[in-house]
């Protein structure tokens, strides 16, 4: 049971996107897009909130779960426990579309 628990930690800190992605924002709104050779694969735009464009950022940046949770405490006025779900939904759709390599 430990060494699911460790490989699970293991995996988090580990995550990194599987395409370079650009995001901007384009009339008002945020999205992401695959550039370079992940522009040939994954043709999706990915819409963002203004804390999803964060957290999208900071996973671009290699930051694990904790890292981001910690990044957007001192940026957001919002508790732990509301923005923790947040973070790990975002992940957990990343991880659903096949974008996260761990």
């Amino acid at each position: 049971m430990e060494d699911s628990i460790l490989k699970q930690i293991d995996k988090q800190r580990n995550m990194k996107l599987k395409y370079d992605f650009a995001v901007r924002e384009i009339c008002g709104e945020n999205v992401a897009v695959a550039v370079g050779e992940g522009s040939r694969v994954y043709h999706n735009i990915i819409s963002l909130n203004e804390t999803a464009r964060d957290i999208f950022r900071l996973i671009q940046e290699g930051k694990d779960e904790d890292d981001i949770v910690v990044a957007m405490l001192k940026e957001y006025d919002v508790t732990e426990e509301k923005l923790r779900p947040e973070v790990q939904a975002l992940i957990g759709k990343l991880r659903e579309e096949g974008l996260l390599i761990d």
